[in-house]
């Protein structure tokens, strides 16, 4: 899926039957600040698209992030700062960064950002949101739903901090990349997020055109060039494969994507954590499902299979640059021992190939490699990670209650 930049055909402008001729409009190039004249810059762009949202085709991307509503720019992270931040009346948040694709160094840089802020927004709760907010605008208060209400009254407090705070326990919200020509590989950059992100934001790519006319006004004409595919839609059994796997209808899955879905539909149809405040997650193609509700910041649960060693498992992972994270995760990996008699005695802690720790349960699956353990595998993996998170979460909880 390439994309040039000469994609676009010319914008000409005429007024029919005046007996004017037609004029062809100025493309407006984009450029590093005071590169060349009469360009546009990254900080340009975005004040340009954050005053005037509409201009934006969220609708064409996920009509449940239409109507937004910019809320700040430089948005604080621990990963850094978010260009620009919107949210509609349903609470949904998008977030967009507003490249220059200069060169694959580039391209590959906003990618890891993108999934930095992303990964640090499916840990925080709406206060950290509107505390950042709060700080953007220099301005006190529930900021976040006073700008909603000031544009909707009909918008209530409780209902609208409600939703927001379920779509970052979920990891759910719209990620923009915004910017010039880009390029090459437009489509392998969102399956590339979209495989190995383990989180459920929505990623767009949208190149924003921009024409100047004889009274030196600007026309922006967006277009979506890539976006993920994400489905919203409950699985009621393992014959609803097809309904969950949240990929467009021309891009068939792999044999091994087939086998992920077909194991995590079996285990997650029709489940529910005897923690009744944990939404379960939705299947998917993936080797590895992420319960992102660890109840404490920097936590978060993750099921996972591995063909390699024929393992599958559910564990405890922390983020390693949230220091309350870690005192609670060594705290917990400390008394195992004594948490064995809560847990079952395969209850354990290890290291994956890359060093980071992990707390949980690990078990053989021969169906990964042709055996017949397919059935006893589901059962094995619905338990421990029932007991997995709903047993440790509200033990988190406390101590993420008695840290603060």
């Amino acid at each position: 899926m390439a994309t040039r930049h000469d994609a676009y055909g010319p914008v000409i402008a005429m007024r029919p039957g005046a007996g004017e001729p037609a004029v062809t409009l100025e493309r407006v190039k984009f450029a590093a600040r005071g590169d060349t004249e009469g360009s546009i810059d990254e900080e340009t762009l975005r004040d340009l698209l954050f005053e005037h949202p509409q201009a934006l085709p969220i609708a064409q991307i996920d009509t449940s992030y239409d109507g937004l509503l910019p809320v700040c720019r430089e948005l604080s992270t621990p990963a850094g700062f978010v260009d620009a931040l919107y949210v509609n009346r349903l609470g949904n948040l998008t977030l967009a960064e507003f490249k220059l694709w200069r060169n694959p160094q580039a391209r590959r840089e906003v990618i890891g950002q993108i999934l930095d802020y992303a990964k640090d927004l499916a840990s925080w709760d709406y206060e950290d949101l509107q505390r950042e907010v709060s700080r953007a605008l220099k301005r006190p208060g529930n900021v976040l739903w006073e700008l909603v209400a000031d544009a909707d009254p009909t918008v209530g407090e409780a209902a609208f901090v409600d939703n927001v705070t379920r779509h970052l326990r979920r990891g759910e919200f719209l990620m923009l990349i915004v910017g010039d020509g880009i390029r090459e590989g437009a489509a392998n950059i969102v399956e590339f997020v979209q495989r190995h992100s383990g989180l459920q934001f929505n990623l767009a790519l949208v190149e924003a055109a921009l024409w100047r006319d004889g009274a030196d006004r600007l026309i922006v004409q967006p277009r979506v060039l890539a976006r993920t595919e994400i489905v919203r839609r409950h699985v009621a059994g393992p014959t609803s494969v097809a309904a969950s796997q949240g990929e467009a209808d021309d891009d068939p899955l792999s044999t091994q994507e087939e086998e992920n879905l077909r194991f995590w539909s079996a285990v997650l149809g029709g489940f529910s954590f005897s923690d009744a405040t944990v939404e379960a997650p939705k299947p998917r193609h993936d080797s590895r499902i992420d319960v992102l509700d660890a109840g404490a910041k920097g936590l978060w649960f993750s099921a996972y299979l591995q063909r390699r060693d024929a393992e599958m498992g559910c564990y405890l992972a922390r983020y390693n640059n949230t220091p309350p994270a870690q005192r609670m995760f060594d705290e917990i990996e400390g008394s195992i021992g004594e948490m064995r008699c809560e847990f079952g005695d395969d209850l354990t802690s290890w290291r994956n190939p890359k060093g980071n720790p992990r707390i949980g349960f690990r078990h053989g699956a021969r169906f990964l490699k042709g055996g017949d353990d397919f059935d006893s595998a589901v059962e094995w993996m619905r338990e421990r990670l029932d007991r997995l998170v709903s047993t440790l979460r509200p033990r988190l909880r406390k101590m993420s209650q008695d840290l603060s």
